[in-house]
């Protein structure tokens, strides 16, 4: 199985992306981990509802009906780092052909991207930006790989 993050927005904070590679660098050591960028620029112009559906069709167009995707959302499920971690090691021996992350943009999922959804799962009560959700959401990733593995964390 692989682990796809799908984002909408580039990342242009140099820190965020040199955090994030650090991370992605990491993982693929253990398993195949992709990491999809998605361009929403030319809608920016649109009102937040218009928007947000633009942004689910254009993410829905980037999944397979058997990918099991989590969509981070502020109503979604916490888990602990232990939760998440037995969570995907459940899911990287489940048959599946993708566990698929989906970042939304700053207005958050339409409903059509949320029904898709196998999961939706909140990573804080605070508000983080997109940029920020993708290093804390590899991070994350990466560290319940180290606890599947039992391991110790790598800092």
């Amino acid at each position: 199985m692989k682990i796809k993050v799908i984002s909408l927005g580039k990342v242009r904070q140099i820190f965020v992306r040199e955090g994030e590679e650090e991370f992605l660098k990491r993982i693929r050591a253990w398993t195949a981990i992709d990491l999809l960028e998605l361009p929403v620029e030319k809608f920016s112009s649109l009102p937040e509802a218009q928007l947000k559906e633009r942004e689910a069709e254009l993410f829905l167009k980037h999944i397979d009906q058997d990918d099991f995707v989590v969509v981070l959302d502020e109503i979604g499920r916490a888990k602990s780092s232990r939760e998440l971690a037995k969570f995907i090691e459940t899911r990287l021996h489940s048959g599946e052909a993708s566990l698929v992350f989906a970042i939304g943009g700053a207005y958050g999922w339409a409903e059509t991207a949320k029904k898709r959804a196998n999961l939706l799962l909140s990573l804080s009560v605070l508000t983080f930006t997109y940029q920020m959700t993708r290093l804390i959401l590899v991070e994350q990733i990466y560290r319940s790989l180290t606890i599947i593995k039992g391991l110790p964390y790598q800092k």
